[in-house]
């Protein structure tokens, strides 16, 4: 087996999809410099299928974020689908499954360090997610940006503001901003770990650690949000009219 058949193989194995038309995933592989630089006629590069994976990461990532955060503002979802679906976050992505060691790239290219830089590893990200939806649909499209974000969705503390989540749950429903109270502080100077609780409405709804009094907010807030998704909607009664 080639190096090239084996990188494709291995990044197969990772994205856990196995191409039936490997066309496609050669075509999201092939950068531009080196489509310019071939002595075949027409040959296709990614930024087709670049276009069409990033419209299906805004529609896949809008999903599961309307999921996660069932009671959160169009503002909110909005700031977390940037942060998410960035060059940063998405060559980050291409470099976990090391991406670049597969792309396809002119020699001016692999002269100045394509293989590792961002834009062209993003790129190369949604380019990918394009072919899967070309080569198998929707289904496992969605099936593979799940398995890769979900995790920044739910666990990443500094990607989403919780504080202010909340805050805006807060004002809706009760009309008061959470209140933080530093409960304790220990460890040494250099290891310190704050607890605060956050209080609504007189009511401690969670309480966080963290390295700084900023992380042990973000950590109650979301424990206070854990919890309040918890809570079962409280059932109108209905008036003696209705009856």
């Amino acid at each position: 087996m080639s190096v090239e058949k084996e990188n494709i193989a291995a990044l197969e194995k990772k994205l856990m999809y196995h191409f039936k038309r490997k066309s496609l995933l050669r075509m999201s592989l092939t950068h531009r410099s080196y489509a310019h630089e071939s002595s075949q006629d027409n040959m296709e590069n990614n930024e087709r299928l670049e276009f069409l994976g990033d419209s299906v990461l805004d529609l896949v990532i809008s999903h599961l974020l309307m999921e996660r955060y069932p009671n959160n503002s169009e503002g909110f979802l909005s700031k977390c689908l940037a942060s998410l679906i960035n060059e940063k976050t998405l060559a980050k992505m291409a470099r976990s499954m090391q991406l670049g060691e597969t792309l396809i790239l002119g020699k001016g290219e692999l002269l100045t360090g394509g293989r590792n830089k961002d834009s062209i590893l993003a790129d190369a990200f949604e380019a990918i997610i394009g072919a899967i939806y070309l080569d198998g649909g929707l289904k496992p499209a969605f099936k593979v940006i799940k398995k890769q974000f979900l995790p920044l969705i739910d666990g990443n503390i500094q990607f989403i503001d919780y504080k202010t989540q909340l805050q805006e749950i807060a004002q809706q429903a009760h009309r008061v901003i959470p209140n933080y109270k530093l409960l304790n502080q220990s460890g040494k100077d250099h290891e310190r770990v704050f607890e605060i609780s956050v209080i609504i409405n007189g009511k401690v709804m969670g309480r966080g650690k963290g390295k700084n009094k900023k992380e042990a907010e973000q950590r109650a807030a979301k424990l206070a949000l854990d919890k309040i998704a918890k809570k079962p909607a409280k059932k109108k009664r209905r008036s003696k009219s209705q009856s």
